[in-house]
């Protein structure tokens, strides 16, 4: 019995430790919250809030999904918040591709309205 309660103990540590390490960030089931820690290393190359806005941007024209949707973005110390009214699959894609821009930080959902696809 003794040894079972160890390895209880010790999987229970592991697991906090795991989680501590992996840090705090959570999101929504519904896309309105997600994180990314592209760019946020101490020797990542600095990128404007500018040019985030401008790549998410580009890469939201690019995209067959989301070319034709009206989202707004905006950026603000590497956290990227977004505004628009489109449809829940739209909405999945469009934090992905925010996500992915170089020095996106967190990508948020400031406003949506979801429309039926």
């Amino acid at each position: 019995m003794n040894k079972l309660t160890l390895i209880f103990a010790l999987l229970a540590a592991l697991s906090i430790a795991g989680c501590a390490t992996s840090g705090s960030s959570s999101s929504d089931d519904n896309a309105t919250s997600a994180s990314s820690s592209s760019g946020s290393g101490r020797d990542a190359p600095q990128v404007s809030d500018a040019e985030i806005t401008s790549s998410i941007q580009q890469a939201f024209g690019q995209d067959d999904l989301l070319s034709k949707a009206n989202i707004a973005v905006n950026s603000n110390q590497g956290v990227v918040s977004l505004s628009g009214r489109l449809s829940a699959r739209a909405a999945n894609r469009a934090v992905s591709v925010a996500r992915a821009a170089p020095g996106v930080r967190r990508v948020l959902w400031a406003s949506i309205e979801y429309i039926p696809e």
